[in-house]
């Protein structure tokens, strides 16, 4: 019997390394969930990142062997495609409020006849949305039987510095 306990087991299992691979000092407690590198704290996790432009992210479409499958992926591959199921509805739902928003037919006959007018003359003009107190205020409209444009409201922007001040105290 002391022979077979005196032996040396002839398939070593490799020993898992124990210590942060960051520092090397201190036990890890972290695995990066990218590439599975074994941290021990928040400066080490940090450290790590910087050192190998590592995102930290797990990658979600990356091939698991089905011996590897368990419930945790399939949940995970679940929540993936329900979230890649709500980003494409919601965008779809912003583009049929955007195409909406700016369909031709619904601008009130008097700013559809002034848009028209404006593009044919080649000015650009912009409409605010319903509701602006700029757009409340602007009376600009078109007079069909002139065929004229009256534009009330113009931006100017510009600065008037008068350098000549005279100091007549003396």
């Amino acid at each position: 019997m002391a022979e077979l306990e005196a032996s040396p087991n002839p398939n070593p299992k490799p020993k898992k390394p124990t210590l942060c691979e960051e520092c090397g000092s201190n036990p890890w407690k972290y695995r990066c969930p990218s590439c599975s590198r074994l941290t021990c704290s928040l400066p080490c996790v940090k450290s790590h990142k910087q050192h190998t432009s590592c995102t930290g992210k797990r990658n979600r479409t990356e091939f698991v062997p089905l011996s590897q499958f368990d419930d945790d992926r399939l949940f995970s591959d679940y929540n993936f495609l329900e979230e890649t199921k709500r980003v494409m509805e919601s965008a779809h739902r912003m583009l049929a409020e955007f195409r909406e928003g700016f369909r031709f037919n619904k601008m009130p006959v008097r700013l559809r006849l002034l848009r028209n007018a404006a593009y044919r003359r080649r000015i650009r003009l912009m409409i605010l949305p319903p509701g602006m107190s700029k757009r409340e205020k602007n009376r600009s409209r078109y007079d069909q039987r002139f065929v004229c444009l009256y534009i009330l409201d113009f931006l100017v922007c510009c600065v008037f510095i008068d350098f000549g001040i005279l100091d007549s105290k003396k």
